[in-house]
């Protein structure tokens, strides 16, 4: 056989030999000329049987081709699925074995799906069938570039890629920790909020505000910002407001990165970020439905509707209502909980797509905040887990409106544009009662009655736009990312108080007291007036040879937040600005097999600050560098993803309490710079298929953080809300054979003791055990019933305070749900 002997010829057939099975040599065959050799490069496919429109797109998407189908001919038709490494063209056959249909190659690339022609499935002469073959209406065009990510309906706890850095990458080429709560999972374990998702997540802790909002931490550091399709919005600077108490019905999966994310976000800090991603339209009609009943008088409901709007399949919606109505462990508690979600897809053309998006979420409650008292030694009082200390009078009304808008045009096969906006608007008005004060252990009194009003505003709104292309440069395949972003918080919070409401007998208490007419004893008005961040940013994946690929970018900032108050006796305003703050990224990706890959990575930490020095000037930003690295796998055709990452962030200008200083600053503290700070530790995640039928869902974390340097603090602990041992587990088994249909699930959520510095209160290990069992009662129902705490552990969740905050756990508990699929 000849073989070519140009020095171009074989450079280019050297290139595409060393890129087969990466995502980037379908580009790079592209530039190249050598459009037959990508077609023929071989794909891991795990996608389960379902709508035949459904399967074809995750074929496509895996595959990295376009395919153009005409809604009308997949309607209504079941696909087998498609398992195993396959070329992009018997991946799609597979799909589409026993539908009388056949995916024919287009002259300019891609597919468009007919009805198989009677001699041959394909012709051999794509080019003449494209001329000659009967015209299709309008057409459906899947979106390659982000279908990979997409969970709902693949039944696995893996995914095959995230989006949280722009653009679908896969995890093992993404050079920092990313974990994906697939919908599958969020499914099995009933994870109904935001907040119960985070808490089942690789590497994140939870910190309960005062009036209800939730603050997360991950590798010691508070994280503070939120996207929601991309779009970042700073909402951990605003406790109330900031979306972790939100409904998870309507989204599709939830990324989390851990580590610092300055290249796409700008100013936070080095803990990471998190990504809702919400569900879209289907090209299929489908229809979910979930009923579900529990302890404590637990009842609830959700409808799930999908498909297209018209004939051509080119408009689709989605509509998600879920109620709830749940009493609590605690006496006289409950919440009602009504969220509604809808969000249209409408294809302008082949290439360009329009989204938009509203999701309203309104909660009614009657709450205990302030948690349980302890004996002024520090000892518990070990009071039954029922003890409410509140009023029966306590509210809490949160409705919050969500808006998205997107739009992604394809400008050839190797560019694409997407600019998307996020909007949310957010009350929460709160009028409670709780007790503060530790208890005497002669007299067993001490507790006394406070009461708090909050009345909450917050809108958050935020922008992004980007550019995404794949292009050679000195015989280098390139994929870039260019693009701008701006975030901005307003808020405007109202709080008074009203103490001294008499004693509180914590072992007999009474709910059933007066109201306080009005709040005199002290009220604060505060502000973000705004909280604003814009900037632009690149990112330059280069494969510098053959497995090696280097990643490069960094962003330009600019920055403003003014913080005011008004009180009674005082007032204060803090202001920062900085322009221009430059933010490097380096990573360096080694494929070590196809399945395994190394990585390291180095990224800069910068936070600007609004809190006051003793002396009355705004401290300086914290500043710092994050560096990590780590081996990835994705395995058993990537079902199976694998992660062990080691982790180190030094960070300089902590603003910290200056108590030496005493309460100089309005009657409370001033803050002080603290000196370097560092936390490290390592990280071990294992999501997926470990065997078929198998499923698990498994990270373990290690964690050390203290005060470098610090004329005070020299050798501490900097957050003691970060055990240094965390352990999230779970896993469910669906049995073949004899016991098909019937599954069994299990896990543990554990975590080494915790002490509070300020308090000195200590709260020991723990371990919590939850089990499921499920049974398929035919090919659209199931049956399952979650137990939560097995073994009715008893244990505090923080480690808090004398006089009040010790909130228990969630004692043992039962979900029963019945779900259907149409």
């Amino acid at each position: 056989m000849n073989r070519p002997t140009d020095p171009a010829c074989l450079a280019q057939r050297h290139l595409v030999r060393a890129l087969r099975g990466r995502p980037i040599a379908i580009a790079v065959a592209s530039l190249l000329g050598a459009s037959g050799v990508y077609a023929q490069t071989l794909h891991s496919f795990s996608i389960p049987p379902g709508p035949l429109g459904t399967v074809l797109s995750q074929t496509a998407a895996t595959a990295g081709v376009l395919l153009s189908v005409d809604a009308k001919l997949t309607q209504g038709i079941h696909s087998p699925g498609v398992q195993g490494r396959f070329s992009a063209e018997e991946g799609l056959a597979r799909a589409l074995a026993g539908s009388g249909l056949a995916a024919v190659p287009n002259a300019g690339g891609g597919y468009t799906l007919r009805a198989a022609p009677v001699a041959a499935a394909a012709p051999a002469n794509p080019a003449a069938t494209a001329d000659n073959s009967t015209t299709l209406g309008t057409v459906v065009v899947s979106a390659a570039a982000q279908a990979p990510a997409t969970t709902e309906g693949s039944g696995a706890y893996s995914a095959r890629a995230a989006t949280i850095g722009k653009t679908a990458q896969a995890l093992k080429d993404i050079p920092q920790s990313v974990s994906v709560v697939t919908r599958q999972r969020m499914d099995d374990q009933n994870l109904s909020s935001v907040s119960d998702v985070l808490e089942n997540t690789t590497g994140i802790m939870i910190s309960e505000v005062a009036d209800g909002g939730r603050n997360y931490y991950s590798r010691g550091f508070k994280i503070a910002n939120v996207q929601y399709d991309g779009v970042p919005l700073s909402r951990g600077n605003y406790g109330v407001g900031n979306s972790f108490t939100g409904n998870a019905a309507y989204l599709d999966r939830v990324e989390v990165f851990r580590g610092a994310q300055g290249l796409f976000e700008g100013a936070g800090q080095p803990s990471g970020s998190i990504n809702l991603v919400r569900k879209r339209p289907t090209a299929d009609k489908q229809l979910l439905v979930e009923a579900r009943a529990g302890s404590w008088s637990h009842y609830g409901g959700m409808l799930d509707a999908s498909g297209p709007l018209n004939d051509e399949g080119s408009l689709r919606a989605r509509a998600v209502l879920d109620y709830d109505d749940k009493g609590g462990f605690i006496d006289h508690t409950d919440e009602k909980n009504l969220n509604a979600y809808l969000a249209l897809d409408y294809d302008l053309s082949a290439d360009t797509t329009l989204v938009l998006g509203l999701a309203v979420s309104r909660l009614r409650s009657t709450p205990f905040f302030g948690g349980l008292p302890r004996y002024s030694d520090g000892r518990s009082l070990n009071l039954s887990r029922s003890t409410f200390l509140g009023a029966d009078w306590n509210r809490w009304d949160r409705d919050e409106t969500q808006l998205f808008a997107d739009l992604s045009h394809r400008l050839n096969a190797d560019w694409r544009f997407k600019v998307a906006a996020a909007y949310s608007r957010e009350t929460s008005l709160t009028t409670v009662r709780d007790s503060t004060g530790a208890v005497d252990p002669v007299s067993l009194t001490g507790p006394e009655g406070a009461a708090w009003n909050y009345d909450k505003l917050s809108k958050n709104a935020g922008i992004d736009m980007h550019l995404n292309g794949r292009f050679a440069l000195l015989g280098m395949p390139q994929q870039l990312t260019v693009g701008a972003s701006m975030s901005r918080l307003r808020s405007n919070d109202r709080i008074a108080y009203a103490y001294n409401l008499g004693a509180i007998d914590v072992f007999n208490p009474n709910p059933h007291v007066p109201k306080p007419q009005d709040f005199p004893d002290s009220q604060r008005l505060s502000r973000y007036e705004p909280h604003l961040q814009k900037g632009i940013y690149a990112q330059l994946r280069t494969e510098i040879a053959p497995a090696w690929t280097l990643v490069s970018g960094g962003r330009i900032s600019w920055f403003e937040s003014v913080f005011s108050t008004q009180a009674t006796t005082w007032e204060s305003k803090s202001e920062q600005t900085k322009s221009g703050e430059f933010t490097p990224f380096l990573g360096l990706i080694y494929e070590l097999t196809p399945q395994w890959s190394a990585y390291a990575s180095y990224a800069d930490v910068f936070m600007p600050q609004t809190t006051t020095a003793q002396d009355g000037s705004t401290l300086k930003p914290v500043i710092g560098a994050n560096y990590e690295a780590g081996i990835k796998g994705e395995l058993l055709d990537g079902r199976l993803n694998a992660s062990l990452a080691v982790y180190r962030v030094d960070e300089t200008n902590r603003a910290v309490e200056d108590t030496a200083a005493g309460r100089l600053c309005n009657g409370n503290y001033c803050y002080r710079a603290a000196g370097k700070v560092r936390s490290q530790g390592f990280e071990a995640e294992l999501q997926g298929a470990v065997a078929p039928g198998w499923q698990v869902a498994a990270g373990y974390t290690f964690n050390r953080n203290k005060y470098l340097s610090d004329p005070v603090s020299e050798g501490l602990t900097f957050n003691e809300d970060t055990p240094r041992h965390l352990l999230r587990l779970w896993s469910d088994y669906r049995f073949r054979g004899d016991w098909s249909g019937l599954s069994l699930g299990a896990g543990v959520s554990a975590q080494s003791a915790m002490s509070n510095s300020v308090s000195g209160v200590r709260r020991p290990s723990y371990g919590v055990w939850n089990t499921r069992i499920a049974y398929d009662l035919n090919r659209q129902w199931t049956l399952a019933l979650n137990v939560n705490n097995v073994f009715d552990k008893v244990y505090y969740e923080y480690a808090s305070y004398i006089e009040n905050r010790n909130n228990y756990g969630t004692p043992r508990n039962f979900l029963v749900t019945l779900r259907g699929r149409f």
